[in-house]
């Protein structure tokens, strides 16, 4: 952009979390490169990986900071350490970008010149597409449902292709500005994964700042290759019981009418596996609605049936 230069420049400090993932992380790391902003710095949090990946990022991206952590602390959990090394070092602004996307040269450029326009603009993101297939639309911001209890995005169905104020983003890539997280603070650990990007924006939202989505701002998604291939039931369980627990703890007003609407949405959903044979998932439900009522949260391991336990 032509108002800014390098020396007026604020500082964005990229967060990208990496899981025995270091080829997608290669890949977007190669995309940053290129990049036109010019006063950023990129910190990638492991979050565990059991092989070398750490050593191989060090050796081919001497420039970047590697936070490593010796378990899986999740996305809420390993973005955290992220932000706060951000915020010590001094971050004007923090990006938080999946590891398993590439990016458009122009994209942080096209997000920042939006927010410095707007002073309510807490929270800024890209519309997203999916990586296998460039010209359609995997998410562009969104809105909440109170009663269903999560954050739906727009998709290429209905993309308008117009700036615009929404409700949510995802994760996957946010532009935050630090006074937000000083205001606002961290991601709730206690939803270890998924869910937990659209409780961050509700408490942005209800801190008084806005949430833009720039359409003209464009990242690429290799959508669910961090966790879904791997680990089926990861993303059953953990939506499952975090949109019980984002509902209990933003919506008490009508917090039975979300339990009772996810549980009728989770009894029709099981008598289909019943019919297909996958009782794996409907052990694996049963299982979220337990660990919801009994207050058991953050990070589930998989037992030797492939249920989170």
């Amino acid at each position: 952009m032509e108002f800014l230069n390098s020396k007026k420049y604020p500082s964005v400090f990229i967060v990208i979390l990496n899981w025995n993932g270091y080829e997608d992380t290669k890949e977007c790391l190669n995309s940053l490169v290129d990049i036109d902003y010019t006063n950023y710095k990129i910190v990638i949090v492991d979050n565990g990986s059991d092989n070398n990946d750490v050593d191989k990022i060090k050796e081919n991206f001497p420039s970047v900071k590697i936070i490593w952590n010796p378990e899986n602390l999740g996305f809420s959990g390993g973005n955290n350490l992220g932000i706060r090394y951000c915020l010590k070092s001094r971050a004007d602004y923090v990006l938080l970008l999946n590891n398993d996307t590439v990016v458009e040269p122009d994209f942080l450029d096209l997000l920042f010149s939006k927010m410095v326009l707007d002073n309510q603009i807490g929270i800024a993101a890209p519309q997203i597409n999916y990586y296998s297939k460039p010209s359609e639309v995997w998410s562009a911001g969104g809105k909440i449902n109170k009663i269903r209890t999560s954050g739906f995005a727009t998709t290429n169905s209905r993309i308008s292709n117009s700036e615009c104020y929404v409700d949510f983003v995802s994760g996957c890539c946010m532009l935050i500005k630090k006074e937000v997280i000083q205001k606002v603070g961290e991601f709730d650990e206690k939803y270890f994964l998924y869910v937990e990007d659209t409780d961050y924006c509700f408490r942005v939202l209800k801190a008084g700042y806005k949430i833009f989505v720039v359409p003209e701002s464009k990242i690429y998604h290799k959508v669910s290759n961090s966790t879904s291939k791997k680990l089926s039931t990861i993303p059953l369980y953990y939506t499952t019981r975090n949109r019980l627990y984002l509902a209990r703890k933003h919506f008490k007003g009508i917090f039975y009418i979300s339990f009772i609407y996810i549980l009728s949405a989770m009894i029709g959903k099981s008598l289909i596996w019943l019919f297909v044979g996958n009782v794996k998932n409907i052990k694996t439900v049963i299982k979220s609605f337990k660990d919801f009522c009994i207050g058991e949260m953050g990070k589930k391991r998989e037992n030797k049936e492939g249920i989170l336990s």
